[in-house]
C-alpha cells in the first residue's frame, strides 16, 4: 500500500536581494546602547542555530571590573539565557570569544576562543553554530574552536533577544565595544564552506525562517521580519566592505497539508556557478523518515499529484534518494554547481519524506533558485 509522502513547500526565487551596505552599528561599553527583538519562537531554534556577525572590538579600552561585552543574547533575565555570543572579559579584561547554549533540562554547552591583544581591532567575521552533536566558532569563515553537545535542543524559556548587549545587572557593563554589522541567525548549524562562502556577501530577503539584522542605520530584519528597535547611544559608522548582489525576488507557491506541521525550505550558501557547498536545506522534517529530493528547473502553478503525492516541479524533474533526516529535523543535500553555469539560470527543489500524516495525506512545497552571477 501506498504510503503518504511528506514534503516541504516553500517555493521562492532565490537568491537574496541586498540592502546598500554603509553603515554598521557602534556601541561603546559602559554606554547603554543596544538593539532589542521581542520575543518569537523563530529565534529560539529548535532545528539547530547559525549566529554570525561582522564585528570589530576595541580590548584596550575595557575597563576592569567584571564586563561582558556582548554581540548578542537571547534571554536577558538573569541566568535565563537561551544563548549568547560575547566576550568574557571577567574582572582583568581577559580575551575571550564565548558561544555559549542552553539546552532543554538546563545542559550548557560552552565554546571558547582566546584572540590576541588587538587581534579583533579590524573588521572580522565570526560565526557560531550549533547543531546537537557539537558547537563550533568559525573566524574568517575558517573553524576555530569546537565543544561536544549535549544531543538536545536549545531549551526556549521566552524572552527578548538582544543585538549589542546582554542583561542589564550591573549597568550597562555587558555593551559590546565595537562596530557589529550583518547579523544574521540561520535555523540550522550551517557548514564551514557555507559561511565562508556568504560571508563577504550582503544578505537580505533569504527564506525560511532566516533573519538578517543588516544595522544600516536601522533594526530591521529584511529576511524574517523579526525587526527590532533601538536604545540609547548607537551610532552608525561606515562597517565593512561587502559585495552587493543583483536584486532578486521571491514567490511562495503551492501550499502545505494541514495537519502536517511547519515546514521550510532555504539555502546553506549562495547559488552560484562553482559553487560546491550550495545545498538546499529543510527545516522542520520528520526525524528519521526516509527522504527524496527532486531537482528541476521550474515550478508550475498547479501541482502534478502522481499516486497521492503534489509534485511542483515541472516535467524536468529528476529525483534523488536521500538519507534520513537529522535528530533536529533538518535536511539538506550538497548538491555542487558547476563552473559553466550562467547567471539568470534556474533551479528548483523540492523535498519529500516518507511519513503518514494521518487523513491530511500529503503536503509538497518546492524552491525555486536563481544563478546570482
Amino acid at each position: 500500500m501506498f504510503r503518504p509522502l511528506r514534503a516541504v513547500l516553500a517555493a521562492a526565487v532565490l537568491p537574496f536581494p541586498v540592502v546598500a551596505q554603509n553603515t554598521g552599528a557602534a556601541l561603546t561599553n559602559g554606554v547603554d546602547g543596544y538593539l532589542e527583538i521581542p520575543y518569537s519562537s523563530q529565534l529560539v531554534p529548535q532545528t539547530g542555530i547559525t549566529l554570525e556577525a561582522w564585528i570589530t572590538y576595541d580590548d584596550s579600552t575595557i575597563a576592569t571590573g567584571w564586563r561582558y561585552p556582548t554581540i548578542a543574547r537571547q534571554n536577558i533575565t538573569a541566568q535565563q539565557e537561551a544563548y549568547f555570543l560575547r566576550v568574557d572579559a571577567g574582572q582583568n579584561q581577559n580575551r575571550t570569544l564565548r558561544f555559549k547554549v542552553v539546552t532543554v533540562g538546563g545542559g550548557q554547552v560552552i565554546c571558547d576562543w582566546p584572540f590576541a591583544a588587538g587581534q579583533l581591532q579590524q573588521w572580522t567575521h565570526v560565526a557560531a553554530t550549533y547543531d546537537g552533536q557539537a558547537a563550533n566558532l568559525y573566524v574568517d569563515g575558517v573553524l576555530a574552536m569546537t565543544a561536544a553537545g549535549t544531543g538536545q535542543p536549545i531549551w526556549d524559556r521566552g524572552g527578548v533577544l538582544r543585538i549589542g548587549k546582554g542583561d542589564d545587572a550591573g549597568g550597562p557593563i555587558e555593551v559590546w565595544n565595537g562596530q557589529l554589522d550583518e547579523v544574521r541567525l540561520w535555523p540550522f548549524a550551517r557548514s564551514a564552506a557555507e559561511i565562508a562562502q556568504t560571508k563577504d556577501y550582503a544578505l537580505s530577503g533569504v527564506p525560511g525562517l532566516v533573519s538578517t539584522w543588516n544595522l544600516d542605520g536601522h533594526a530591521l530584519d529584511t529576511s524574517g521580519g523579526q525587526h527590532g528597535s533601538l536604545t540609547g547611544t548607537v551610532n552608525w559608522p561606515n562597517g565593512p566592505t561587502l559585495t552587493a548582489l543583483p536584486a532578486a525576488s521571491g514567490t511562495i507557491v503551492g501550499a502545505g497539508t494541514a495537519g502536517c506541521g511547519p515546514l521550510a525550505i532555504t539555502f546553506g550558501s549562495l547559488p552560484q556557478a562553482g559553487n560546491l557547498a550550495f545545498a538546499p536545506v529543510c527545516t522542520g522534517a520528520p526525524a528519521g523518515a526516509p527522504t527524496f529530493l527532486a531537482l528541476g528547473f521550474q515550478t508550475v502553478a498547479t501541482p502534478l499529484s502522481i499516486a497521492g503525492i503534489d509534485f511542483w516541479l515541472n516535467s524536468s524533474t529528476s529525483l534523488l534518494t536521500l538519507a534520513s533526516t537529522d535528530a533536529f529535523s533538518v535536511s539538506r543535500f550538497t548538491v555542487a554547481l558547476p563552473a559553466w553555469l550562467t547567471a539568470g539560470q534556474q533551479f528548483a527543489f523540492q523535498y519529500g519524506f516518507v511519513d503518514p500524516c494521518g487523513s491530511q495525506g500529503v503536503t509538497a512545497s518546492a524552491a525555486l533558485a536563481t544563478l546570482t552571477q
